[in-house]
């Protein structure tokens, strides 16, 4: 009997497929004057794959992909899969100590690399052979060695592979790994199936559109990576920067009519800072993540752009979409995370009982991912069955409203006495001088832990420690008040804007104050 077929099994690169044959001229990627139609992405990202095969990739194949934003990202995160095998994109921030770390728990067969990280490949011929990676492939005008390959050359000599290899939704597609501000990075493994649910879940929940512009600055090795699939899934248009420059953020969405842009706090404040007079009429939307909006920073926004949506989310490296606030309950909910995405279920729990019903916050949905590539014990702490400890602290509201309220290792025991960090620091937010600030518990011979906090100061502020801890007096209760306030040019963050505490207080106690 014959048969005919219809639609597409659940993988990634289905994504890109189904806007390919939809929408074949439309602008799929534009960087600098690099132009890339759906037709062509596709095209490409058919090619990669029919060179990675020939090159001996297999399903299951780990291809480790370390280079800054740009188009050639794409056709990677979805051209790898279409064999079966699995991508996974390193911090370009990390210099050769860190990226070899992850290196050696992923096994890559192949590496590929833009300029500035084949500067630092160049020289590490035998420790890459020891970690499996048999092909170097190199983007753009940077080959430098005979065990390069160029990108560009390698697809011209290929043939489209014909047929993607078959996977099921529990085959890894992607691993994702963690900053390493905790320990060592590892690796989180995301299946076929659970980021089309991704895909589907975000393009819905956020209220994207068939045909956004939308601009990328945030690095794309992160989990910021996941709005490659609802925003493709929308057919839309993705303007690349390589990096963040405020500046050129502004100018890049008047020039190309952007629609919808993705975010942090820390970017968020420094593109309030340069605002131009008028908004570009273009920007409808912007969503944001990563960490708690400050109250007076999302209100000056929401002031200054009133025709703007702003729409948040929660989600983390393992777990990639969990809440949504929408644009209508933003005045309404200020300072929440929002309500559970389609699919998601929440709940708390705590070991201490905590006051106002804060407890760390447990997981499921079909986002999740399926565990730390080759670390059972670490995938163990934290998954349970079909739930997941994200090590957030958060609160519910009487309408159902996540808070989050820091981090569980965040929390600061003074005296017996809880003390979350958020807290204090929107406190210290409220003071006008106050651009930043971090909270974190350091050892106290009398109180076990004491309360110290690191601030950046606005402009050309004069405030002193003491007006700071004068003005906290009304806002906070005794324990809560920082022993010590120190104000500091600059707090380490990691590679997607958030202020890394642990590094704040490793720092403190490596330099030996008191």
């Amino acid at each position: 009997m014959n048969s005919i077929e219809y639609g597409a099994a659940p993988r990634i690169d289905s994504i890109l497929a189904r806007a390919a044959r939809s929408e074949p001229n439309r602008a799929a990627v534009i960087h600098d004057t690099q132009r890339r139609t759906y037709a062509e992405v596709y095209e490409n990202a058919r090619l990669l794959a029919g060179a990675l095969e020939t090159l001996g990739v297999q399903k299951g194949d780990r291809i480790a992909l370390w280079t800054k934003n740009c188009p050639e990202f794409v056709e990677v995160f979805f051209g790898v899969p279409m064999l079966g095998a699995i991508a996974s994109p390193i911090d370009f921030w990390w210099g050769w100590k860190d990226a070899s770390i992850a290196l050696e728990q992923l096994l890559p067969r192949v590496l590929i690399v833009g300029a500035e990280q084949a500067d630092i490949v160049i020289d590490a011929g035998s420790a890459l052979r020891a970690m499996g990676v048999e092909h170097i492939i190199c983007l753009g005008e940077c080959v430098k060695a005979d065990s390069f390959f160029s990108y560009a050359s390698l697809l011209h000599a290929a043939s489209p592979l014909e047929r993607p290899v078959e996977v099921t939704q529990n085959d890894p597609a992607l691993i994702l790994f963690t900053s390493g501000s905790t320990g060592r990075s590892k690796g989180s493994v995301h299946t076929h199936g659970g980021l089309v649910a991704t895909a589907a879940t975000m393009s819905i929940e956020l209220g994207l559109k068939d045909g956004e512009r939308t601009l990328h600055f945030l690095p794309m090795f992160s989990s910021c990576l996941e709005h490659l699939l609802p925003l493709t899934m929308m057919r839309a248009t993705h303007i690349l920067l390589s990096q963040f420059d405020a500046r050129a953020v502004w100018a890049a969405i008047e020039e190309s009519n952007v629609t919808h842009i993705d975010a942090v706090p820390t970017t968020l404040r420094r593109l309030l800072e340069v605002a131009p007079a008028e908004i570009p009429s273009s920007l409808r939307m912007i969503s944001y993540a990563s960490e708690r909006m400050p109250d007076s920073l999302i209100s000056e926004l929401m002031e200054r752009m009133p025709d703007v949506e702003f729409v948040q989310f929660y989600g983390m490296i393992e777990h990639l979409c969990l809440t949504v606030l929408s644009a209508s309950d933003h005045k309404r909910k200020l300072g929440s995370v929002g309500r559970p995405m389609l699919g998601a279920q929440l709940r708390l729990e705590s070991e201490g009982g905590e006051s106002e019903g804060v407890g760390e916050v447990i997981a499921k949905s079909p986002t999740m991912f399926s565990g730390y590539w080759k670390d059972e014990a670490a995938t163990r702490l934290v998954i349970g069955g079909e739930w997941m400890r994200t090590g957030d602290l958060g609160r519910f509201d009487e309408d159902g409203y996540l808070f989050l309220e820091g981090r569980v290792k965040e929390m600061i025991k003074s005296g017996g006495l809880t003390v979350i960090p958020t807290e204090v620091e929107g406190a210290l937010l409220e003071h006008s001088d106050v651009s930043d600030a971090a909270v974190v518990g350091l050892p106290d011979t009398e109180w076990g832990e004491a309360v110290h906090a690191f601030v950046i100061l606005s402009g050309d502020s004069s405030v002193q420690e003491d007006d700071l801890r004068a003005f906290c007096r009304p806002r906070l209760a005794g324990y809560k008040r920082p022993k010590r306030i120190h104000i500091v040019t600059e707090l380490p963050r990691t590679g997607i804007g958030k202020v890394a505490r642990n590094v704040v207080r490793e720092k403190f106690m490596a330099a030996g104050a008191g």
